[in-house]
């Protein structure tokens, strides 16, 4: 018979940090994704590109951060204290910009308001290519992102399923009699 856990009591889950230390952390945080990302840019530079690929490059390994970042936050709720908002809306947010797929995509469209930036960016890709390059973005990283929380979760041994999928793997068995409320409307 498996032996039923009683989780912690709350006085020891650990506690928020406060407000403006998040804010300090988010922000240091955010400026070190946006220095990686400037680095990046920087040693592979996209000037002369047809199409934007370091961007694509970044936008996808970042998807892949955050969404093993989520996953491993699920299976270990404690980091969702602080680790999650820091790395994630922080570190990550600013590594991945969509906005700049934007502007990449911009320049393509004739007689649009960025049609001048494609002779200082890149070499001017048709409309096909650049919407083409937009779909690649969006599913890339979606299945990045997905793939990192599957793999995050899977690392560390998450147990509930937060989206309501189906159970990852069985909860351990409760024993006649230990006190819990039956599945018949007893208190929960």
């Amino acid at each position: 018979m498996p032996t039923r856990v009683n989780p912690a009591p709350a006085s020891a889950a650990p506690t928020a940090p406060p407000l403006p230390a998040l804010i300090l952390l988010v922000a240091c945080a955010g400026a070190a994704g946006a220095l990686l990302r400037l680095t990046i840019g920087q040693i592979i530079p996209e000037h002369g590109m047809k199409v934007p690929w370091t961007t694509l490059a970044i936008n996808i390994s970042g998807s892949g951060m955050l969404g093993l970042l989520t996953g491993v936050a699920a299976a270990r709720p404690w980091l969702r204290r602080w680790v999650v908002p820091g790395l994630g809306t922080g570190l990550l947010g600013s590594y991945t910009t969509f906005s700049l797929v934007i502007v990449a995509t911009m320049p393509s469209l004739p007689g649009g308001t960025f049609e001048g930036l494609s002779a200082v960016t890149y070499v001017s890709p048709g409309t096909l290519e650049m919407l083409f390059y937009l779909l690649i973005s969006v599913i890339a990283s979606t299945g990045a992102a997905a793939a990192g929380v599957t793999i995050g979760r899977a690392l560390f041994g998450c147990v509930e399923d937060p989206y309501g999928l189906g159970a990852v793997a069985a909860p351990p068995a409760r024993e006649a009699g230990d006190g819990s409320a039956d599945a018949g409307g007893g208190a929960r």
